[in-house]
């Protein structure tokens, strides 16, 4: 998992082939939740970027999504928005994974 320091979102949707994005902030206790679960996912599916971001750093990258509500997690294919989920169960990873995936 990498930690998105910039506000870069959108070269890595242009050059990752696939991309799954979690966006969430330090101060939000649903996104404490779900990181562990991300973090872990990412250890099983090295070839894919997972990346962490912190919304309130990043304004271009929550634009792109237009995000609402955080934890989100997303995922990106060639270049276009495949799948997004709102929420802190780890089955919100899973599902958008499922679908990138797929």
């Amino acid at each position: 998992m990498i930690k998105l320091e910039t506000d870069s979102l959108d070269v890595l949707i242009r050059t990752q082939p696939k991309l799954m994005v979690m966006f969430g902030t330090d101060w939000c206790g649903n996104c404490d939740n779900l990181k562990p679960h991300f973090e872990s996912v990412s250890e099983t599916y090295r070839e894919i970027p997972f990346i962490l971001i912190n919304p309130d750093n990043s304004p271009k990258s929550r634009e792109l999504i237009d995000l609402t509500n955080i934890p989100m997690v997303v995922a990106f294919k060639r270049g276009k928005l495949v799948a997004s989920e709102y929420g802190d169960k780890p089955e919100n990873v899973d599902n958008v994974l499922s679908i990138l995936l797929g």
